[in-house]
């Protein structure tokens, strides 16, 4: 399980619930769960994901530049690197291994997502921009948590599925909620009712993609 680092984190967590029930429950989710996932949405859905993972990287790079201490500005860079290994990873081997093309452009909700994240990054201040990349961390990590318990035997997305189980990725997404945590304590009201707001916003945007993907038609 992955917890709320205290009565912030789990106030952000209670106000966002909701949505994530309707991630878990969207037809995306459950048919990727169950082995029945359309390849066309899958391969939207994953060929859009590098696309959206570059922008991610360069909203935790600009987050890094604005964090208070050595010890965040490491951490959201670290973050912003792993991104890019992914997306390397992602292409040189998912791609191959389903035999997807290239995304070319953004679709509109990965499009959507990613000006969200690069507006706070460089627009908020840092706690709010840090908060709006929690998200992509701890509502990713709950749903691929729910998959990867839920899914039958033998999916045929078993690859993909299997890469929501790292322990890397467990502590990273731990770790940023704790960080989270101490930066909602110290807020003022303000900012930290933004916080809250922008942790919301970007679940409704984790929704979207899946919603999008579940729209693509041959």
């Amino acid at each position: 399980m992955m917890e709320a680092a205290g009565p912030f984190t789990q106030n952000m967590w209670t106000t966002a619930k909701p949505v994530h029930e309707q991630i878990v429950s969207c037809n995306f989710v459950k048919r990727l769960t169950d082995g029945t996932l359309p390849r066309h949405w899958f391969a939207h859905y994953l060929s859009q994901d590098i696309l959206y993972i570059i922008d991610d990287s360069r909203a935790l790079a600009a987050t890094a530049a604005r964090a208070a201490n050595t010890e965040e500005i490491y951490f959201f860079l670290q973050l912003a690197k792993d991104g890019l290994d992914i997306e390397r990873a992602l292409h040189n081997d998912f791609l191959q291994h389903f035999n997807i093309p290239e995304a070319t452009e953004k679709s509109p909700a990965f499009d959507a997502y990613a000006c969200f994240l690069l507006d706070n990054a460089f627009n908020s201040p840092y706690p709010v921009a840090a908060a709006s990349s929690l998200p992509c961390f701890w509502i990713y990590y709950k749903t691929g948590e729910y998959i990867f318990n839920n899914s039958i035997v033998n999916n045929p997305y078993q690859k993909w599925i299997d890469t929501y189980s790292g322990s890397e990725y467990k502590e990273y997404t731990q770790r940023f909620i704790q960080i989270t945590e101490n930066l909602g304590k110290k807020a003022r009201p303000d900012i930290s009712r933004r916080m809250i707001k922008v942790f919301l916003e970007g679940t409704k945007y984790e929704l979207k993609i899946f919603e999008e993907a579940a729209k693509q038609v041959r």
